[in-house]
């Protein structure tokens, strides 16, 4: 029994910038204290495939940072207002009141919250009282398709409720001026702000029959003795990030296996899937599952436009994929198939099989 995706809604952080100008801010930051060889980093700026990216705060704020409790504050509250005018344009966009909602999942890795982002939109759109709330936290760039997911199980069990996925990231805050590391320098390349939210029905919901696109199954794939490739450690001036160097070889290796499998096992083969899905973690990692899973220009382009647009989102920059094939200038056939998919800390994959309506 798939889930049934209504509308897809984003959040467009306020202050963007083209990747020229924030090459140059790093250049000024490395530049204070000598830091040659990160200043060799500048060229992975010209080459991330991030054409510009926004942030939820002005530049100078992003680069000049306070300390971790006026970040968090900044987050909490910037968050607080997307999500809630997040959720009120993704149920008018998905024709559905307030009142309808039975579930709010709330995604987020860039900041912390409690109670989590759930329970304040809920208490600013009066939901409830009966409403289950399930905030994910800790899923990284694999949390946008964590959260559909959950939603589906849901769904599944409840096939006549309304569910609601919320995804924020505020990658600019946990920008850590101190840390000069080449991890950091890339990373900063790469990161933008975003949100999103998706509002889904069980397959018995009235509402069904105008669904967008078909969540029909997920997957989730851990694999052990991988928890040091991508995460933050938690330092008293806030989030570092980590970004192992063997990240790019291990996805390299495991990807295809991992998509055959979850395809495999559905009676699908890669000829099956028309439509992909797939969290652009940066430029290297693209042209990674490019050349394993032998995808053409075509079925990259929305990934590739998403990354060059808004840079790397974590969470959220799969929604902002899906969305842009809804809207795109080729929009999806009923019938066709797509797989959505991304990786996230742990180390671990998430898959959705996707069918369009």
């Amino acid at each position: 029994m798939p889930s049934c995706i209504l509308s897809v809604e984003r959040f467009l952080a306020p202050h963007r910038y083209p990747q020229p100008v924030v090459t140059e801010w790093v250049r000024a930051w490395l530049e204070e204290n000598g830091g040659a060889e990160a200043r060799r980093l500048l060229s992975v700026y010209a080459s991330a495939g991030v054409a510009a990216r926004a942030s939820v705060v002005p530049i100078e704020d992003v680069f000049f940072p306070g300390d971790f409790e006026t970040q968090n504050d900044r987050y909490a509250a910037i968050a607080r207002e997307a999500g809630v005018d997040l959720a009120r344009r993704a149920l008018a966009s998905a024709g559905l009141d307030r009142s309808d909602i039975d579930l709010v999942v709330s995604v987020s890795c860039t900041g912390f919250m409690i109670p989590a982002l759930d329970a304040f939109v809920a208490d600013a759109l009066c939901l409830g009282p009966r409403l289950v709330r399930l905030p994910i936290t800790e899923a990284g760039c694999a949390g946008g398709v964590v959260g559909l997911a959950r939603a589906t199980d849901y769904l599944k069990a409840h096939p006549d409720r309304v569910a609601l996925v919320l995804a924020v990231e505020f990658a600019s805050l946990t920008f850590q001026r101190w840390d000069r590391s080449a991890t950091n320098v890339v990373s900063t390349a790469i990161f933008g702000d975003g949100g999103a939210a998706v509002v889904l029905v069980g397959p018995d919901h009235p509402a069904a029959s105008r669904a967008r696109v078909r969540v029909v199954d997920t997957e989730s794939v851990f694999f052990k003795g991988t928890t040091h490739l991508m995460g933050f450690h938690l330092r008293n001036q806030g989030l570092q990030i980590v970004l192992d160097r063997a990240l790019a070889p291990f996805v390299r290796r495991e990807v295809l296996g991992v998509v055959e499998a979850f395809l495999t096992e559905r009676g699908l083969s890669r000829e099956d899937v028309t439509r992909w899905i797939l969290h652009p973690g940066g430029r290297r990692i693209i042209e990674v599952m490019s050349e394993r899973l032998g995808l053409r220009e075509e079925d990259l382009a929305p990934t590739e436009a998403v990354l060059a647009e808004h840079g790397n989102m974590s969470s959220v920059t799969v929604l902002f994929v899906l969305d842009e094939i809804l809207r795109g200038g080729r929009p999806p056939r009923p019938g066709e198939r797509g797989v959505m998919g991304a990786f996230g800390p742990g180390f671990g994959a998430e898959f959705a099989l996707l069918e369009f309506a």
